[in-house]
């Protein structure tokens, strides 16, 4: 009891002295939040267009409490709509940074995603797929699949699983490489629509099976160049998520619309 005490202390006073932010408990407080995305935001925008060789385009970061957007699920720390990101300012990340948590702390970690700064990368990829699904219907003239156009939510249960799965799929692979995240063995794939669809798994089917379900076929085709192939087809049923092969040899790659 007594190591166990001295351990969390010395955590504390680690993470105190290596954080440029406030800690509350050796973890980010609000008002750390709202500082560190202020100060960050530009630089951050910046050092994912550089990563991925793109410009993003009118793209605001803010903070705040994200239940007056309808959000209470703990599981999501960011929200993106309309080229607006807001990040949570509530005191439920692990630090501001990977690279601020002690290396011995990440075993640990029960979730390797809470982090501000690897939220702030992962919304910024919702803004990057939205922006490339308007460049495809605007400049380069090619059918965007209507459950991947932005801001149309009327879709059948499975299209909208199915979506969202590819979706935060791409968002946790970029983050991932990254290096932004805790690196975590292959996860274990789903066995039935119940396993996957199932409320206890959302984490682990929606943030880090699907980044795996992806993370071949991006390396292969380019991060830019697989956002529209993904884009340009209906998203994985059901049945293609567990039987991945179904789902990627029936991709077709876009083709201009004829004028």
């Amino acid at each position: 009891m007594v190591v166990s005490i001295l351990i969390h202390i010395l955590s504390i006073f680690v993470l105190s002295v290596q954080a440029d932010y406030p800690l509350r408990d050796g973890r980010p407080t609000s008002e750390g939040i709202r500082e560190y995305v202020e100060d960050n935001a530009d630089s951050l925008i910046r050092q994912y267009e550089q990563f991925i060789g793109d410009t993003l385009y009118n793209v605001w970061i803010y903070t705040g409490d994200l239940t007056r957007h309808g959000i209470a699920d703990t599981i999501e720390l960011g929200f993106y709509y309309s080229d607006e990101i807001y990040i949570s300012d509530a005191e439920l990340f692990y630090a501001y940074e990977l690279k601020d948590l002690p290396r011995y702390l990440r075993a640990s970690a029960k979730r390797d995603n809470r982090f501000v700064k690897s939220t702030i990368l992962h919304e910024l990829s919702h803004d990057y797929f939205a922006q490339v699904a308007w460049e495809m219907v605007g400049v380069d003239s090619v059918h965007v699949d209507r459950a991947f156009m932005p801001y149309v939510w009327v879709l059948r249960e499975h299209e909208s699983f199915g979506s969202r799965f590819i979706e935060e799929g791409i968002c946790e692979y970029i983050v991932e490489k990254m290096g932004e995240v805790i690196a975590q063995k292959k996860p274990r794939a789903p066995r039935s629509i119940e396993e996957l669809t199932s409320k206890e798994n959302e984490y682990m089917m929606m943030y880090r099976y699907s980044a795996y379900f992806l993370k071949d076929f991006l390396d292969q085709k380019g991060f830019k160049q697989g956002l529209k192939i993904l884009a340009h087809n209906p998203p994985p049923r059901y049945d293609e998520i567990l039987n991945p092969d179904r789902y990627f040899n029936r991709l077709k790659e876009p083709v201009p619309l004829s004028r």
